[in-house]
Formats: structure tokens, sequence, C-alpha cells
């Protein structure tokens, strides 16, 4: 005689009882159903278990439901938000420290279904907008920005003469896009190449379409509300939007930083994409600072 027992999780077990040993039907039944009932005891993990054993309620939640678009707690500070899975770079949640980016496509700026992501082609990639906040806790906000464009170094220092390290030592450039754009400019880095020459002993291999072009926007007051940093103009975008279509040409892209601030805040963002979308950079901009605002649950 043969009985089943069906676990929670929808798995079989078959018993074995023979009746030639003295084993009555009944009793044979409620060894089976007791049997059955401590197996599945030992195969339910319970919230609290599933913490002792180190799973993060986002990794518990993927392990359950897959990937999914359920609130994934993250926090920012003392700021909380709970934010859907899909956002995040794993599509899953924040990693083993707290910190996470969170990841939309150009052009809608949403985030791909739960899943999209690990299966996505060349173009879904480079559609893709990273986006990570920071919370700034030890330096005060204003004033941040400026200081992603100034010298760190000592002023009687030769480093100091660096002209792609100074927004003063740049060249301005026509408006494009809201932005103020920053040139390096060619003779001071043929000159500040020189010294280095001179002081270090070996020729510089330094190119002028290597360097960073600054873009840089202000508010009614005059600070600095916008810092974004791509490759050299005399670089190729490396794609074409075609609609809502981005076509790679060549075989090399050029690509931005992005910084900017929710002062009130007290957070960051630095938001990483390709240049050719350098005309959305106000829209990315007011789609970050949308989200955690939409997802805050402080």
């Amino acid at each position: 005689m043969t009985r089943v027992a069906i676990l929670p999780n929808g798995v079989k077990v078959c018993f074995s009882f023979d009746k030639e040993i003295g084993m009555t039907q009944g009793f044979a039944r409620c060894l089976c159903l007791l049997l059955g009932c401590l197996l599945a005891a030992c195969t339910t993990r319970t919230d609290a278990q599933e913490k002792d054993m180190g799973l993060d309620p986002a990794t518990a939640a993927y392990q359950k439901y897959g990937y999914n678009d359920r609130p994934v707690e993250a926090r920012l500070g003392p700021h909380r938000y709970l934010i859907p899975a899909n956002y995040f770079r794993d599509q899953i949640g924040p990693d083993f420290q707290g910190n996470f980016s969170l990841l939309v496509q150009w052009p809608d700026l949403q985030p791909l279904p739960p899943g999209e992501r690990s299966k996505q082609d060349m173009e879904t990639f480079a559609k893709q907008v990273t986006i990570s906040p920071d919370y700034v806790d030890r330096v005060p906000m204003e004033g941040l920005l400026e200081k992603s464009i100034q010298s760190h170094s000592a002023k009687d220092s030769l480093a100091y003469q660096n002209p792609r390290e100074r927004l003063d030592l740049r060249d301005a450039q026509a408006p494009v896009f809201g932005l103020i754009p920053y040139h390096v400019n060619h003779d001071r880095l043929v000159a500040y190449e020189k010294q280095q020459e001179q002081v270090f002993g070996f020729p510089s291999t330094a190119k002028l379409e290597d360097t960073w072009d600054w873009y840089v926007a202000r508010d009614t007051g005059g600070a600095v509300s916008t810092v974004i940093k791509c490759d050299s103009h005399l670089q190729p975008d490396g794609f074409i939007i075609h609609g809502e279509r981005l076509i790679r040409e060549g075989h090399r892209s050029a690509g931005c930083i992005h910084y900017f601030l929710m002062p009130d805040e007290k957070i960051s963002f630095s938001a990483f994409y390709p240049r050719v979308f350098l005309r959305d950079w106000k829209r990315i901009e007011n789609r970050a600072r949308a989200l955690l605002t939409q997802y805050r649950k402080d």
C-alpha cells in the first residue's frame, strides 16, 4: 500500500506500507499525515528565519517571487524610501551596504519591466540612464557643485596650473540646451604639458580630444546648480537618435556624468548616460527628484 503526502510547495512524498507487518490502514494514514506535517514544518521559512539567515527583505522577496515590482526599502541618511524593485540596478534592491542606483530608460525615463534587464539587447542597454543618489552629511551643501569644477591642488604647485581642472582656465562657449559649455584651451594645455615634461623628464602624451568638456547651469542668484562633464566635443557621439530609436554609429560612444542636488534633503545626484541625451538633462534632473519625492516614506 502506498500513501502520498503533498507539501505546501507542491512536492509529493510517497510512502510504502506493508500490511503483513501488522500496520493497519487507519494507522498508516495517520502516520503518513504526521510525517507530511513534519516535513512541511522543516521546509517552510518564516520572515524571522530568513533574517537570521542573513537574507535582506529584497533578496527574500526575489527568492520567493522572482523578479517583481514590489516596494523595497532603501535609505539615504535619515530618509526612508519604498521603491519598486525593478528600478534598482539588479532589479532586486540596494546592495549589501545599502547603496543603490536607480535605472530608467530613455526616452520615457521609466524602469524596465521586472526581469527584463537581465536579458536586454544592446540598444536597450545604451538607452539606460543611471541615477545614483547620495546623502551629504559632513560638508555643507552650499558650494558643493562649485568644488567639482575647481582645482584642489595647492596654489603654488604645478598641478594648480592644469587647465583641465579649473573653470577659470577654460574657454566658455555659446550656450547649448540651456547650459554653458567650457572647453579646455589648447594653448594652455600645450604649455602645461611642456612644464610637466621639464619637471618629470618624460614626454607628454596628452591630447585635446581626450579631455572632458564641462557644461554648467546657474540659478537666478548666479550659484552653480548643475555640472555635467562629457567626453570632448572632438569625439563623435557614437549614436544617432531616430524617433525613439537609438542607432549605433561607429565603435566609440561619448558619455556624460551629470551632477545636481536636492539641497533641502541634503542629497546629491550623479547621473550617467550617453552624450546624445544631453539635450534632456533638465528632464533627467526633474525625474530623479520626482522619484525620491514620490517614494519617500519618512
